[in-house]
């Protein structure tokens, strides 16, 4: 450990957080997919995907961020002084961590994949990638709009979960991707991560899809699930740091502040507007043995 780099540490935790990410996921896709709808429905695919980012942040956050998302990364390195130098390996590893769970779903789903869909056309590519449902325009504000709420409501998160609370943050952003999921899904399969879309449609294409980098009707999609993500990803952070960051209580006014001793009143060190006390102002409680308890009082 002691000759293991910190970045190589994330690294590698961003490699397999991200590996479980898509492990849960495209097999939850898969699932549902070889059963003709049988073994599963959009509930139990966006359950999949939420079960996956869930642990894969908890695995990755044993050795690093556990960003698991390109898009989530550059957000942290434009508003969270993550060093520039990380976000392109942290984007390759998150990338290769989704590649390599997505050739698994493919081998091990491989017989059910050919037999609902011998020519391994687009009707199970969403087992990997993403595809327009309405329109390549309606999924690239789609994917803006979705990966903007995800990186403006993570921010709030890593604000207020703090200490021993952090320890809820991946069940947290969980419950952030199933109400995007929900609300979101249908128009463009809710990628908001271009690691989730790019790593699984190399694979695909490497396997056996011609069509992976298009639509049906043959336009070119496999560049919008890594700009759009990337583009709502900065404009979300920028809005959280805009909205709410600036205008939020500073930490120092947002926690107790107790009272005043005669020891800091006499030290001039009760100068918040909360205890304006003076000395005379303090009152100590009675001791034993002692005719007075205040410094008025012992004053006479």
């Amino acid at each position: 450990m002691s000759r293991t780099s910190p970045l190589t540490r994330e690294l590698i935790g961003e490699f397999v957080g991200t590996f479980i990410l898509i492990l849960f996921g495209t097999a939850a896709v898969a699932q549902y997919v070889v059963s003709e709808g049988k073994a599963g429905d959009w509930s139990t695919l966006t359950w999949g995907w939420v079960a996956g980012l869930i642990m894969g942040i908890y695995v990755a956050g044993r050795l690093g961020a556990g960003h698991l998302n390109p898009a989530v990364t550059l957000a942290m390195a434009v508003y969270r002084k993550l060093p520039w130098r990380n976000v392109l390996p942290y984007a390759l590893a998150q990338t290769a961590g989704a590649f390599v769970a997505a050739l698994i779903t493919r081998a091990v789903y491989n017989s059910g994949i050919v037999a609902v869909d011998p020519g391994l056309t687009s009707a199970s590519q969403t087992i990997f990638s993403t595809l327009p449902n309405h329109g390549v325009t309606t999924a690239f504000f789609d994917q803006i709009v979705g990966t903007a709420l995800l990186v403006f409501v993570l921010f709030a998160l890593l604000a207020t979960l703090q200490g021993a609370a952090s320890m809820l943050l991946p069940f947290m952003v969980g419950l952030l991707l199933l109400g995007i999921g929900f609300a979101w899904g249908t128009n463009a399969g809710y990628a908001i991560n271009p690691a989730r879309d790019f790593g699984p449609r190399l694979a695909q294409w490497l396997t056996g899809y011609q069509s992976a980098w298009v639509t049906p009707t043959g336009v070119q999609y496999w560049w919008l699930p890594i700009v759009a993500p990337c583009i709502g990803a900065l404009i979300g952070g920028g809005l959280y740091v805009l909205i709410v960051e600036r205008l939020e209580v500073p930490a120092a006014l947002d926690t107790p502040v107790p009272a005043p001793t005669p020891e800091s009143a006499e030290a001039g060190a009760n100068v918040d507007p909360r205890h304006p006390a003076t000395p005379a102002d303090v009152v100590v409680p009675d001791q034993p043995g002692t005719p007075s308890s205040s410094p008025k009082e012992a004053s006479r």
